[in-house]
């Protein structure tokens, strides 16, 4: 049903839904380990660089990378405390994004933390990252928590 909530200017609230078609293309990996708890990165094996986010190919000798699981241990390099955001986080503003140095990664690795005090989050914290028990193949499904 239409409904009319404004003569001047017009305005009508109409719903509608779109199915979209998405690809990961060469990262697909990423997203399709995370149903068995898997944290993978990439690695080009001749520049020596473990990738996450993972990459296709080596940005420096344009060589194919290779899939390596990584611990998921890791380490605030900085952080910064959202007010604004997207729909899907409304409901949990304020919250945090880091950037975490994970072991094994040579790259920084940008995520949500969830935690209870967001006081308590300092840079060189110690964190581990967590996977959604039912992932929706999206970036939220992976976060950091504390590593206490």
């Amino acid at each position: 049903m239409t409904e009319v909530y404004s003569i001047d200017p017009l305005v009508i609230k109409t719903p509608y839904e779109i199915a979209y078609k998405h690809s990961y293309g060469g990262t697909s990996k990423f997203f399709t380990s995370l149903p068995s708890g898997k944290l993978m990165a990439t690695r080009c094996d001749h520049c020596k660089v473990t990738y996450l986010p993972p990459r296709s190919d080596c940005p420096h000798c344009l060589g194919e990378t290779k899939w390596v699981e990584l611990s998921g241990k890791g380490t605030i390099h900085t952080f910064t405390t959202l007010h604004f955001s997207g729909e899907k986080f409304l409901k949990d503003l304020p919250f945090q994004l880091v950037y975490v140095d994970l072991e094994g990664a040579d790259t920084l690795f940008l995520t949500r933390i969830k935690i209870k005090d967001m006081n308590k989050v300092r840079v060189g914290m110690k964190i581990r990252m967590r996977i959604s028990r039912e992932p929706e193949f999206r970036s939220s499904d992976v976060w950091a928590e504390p590593d206490e």
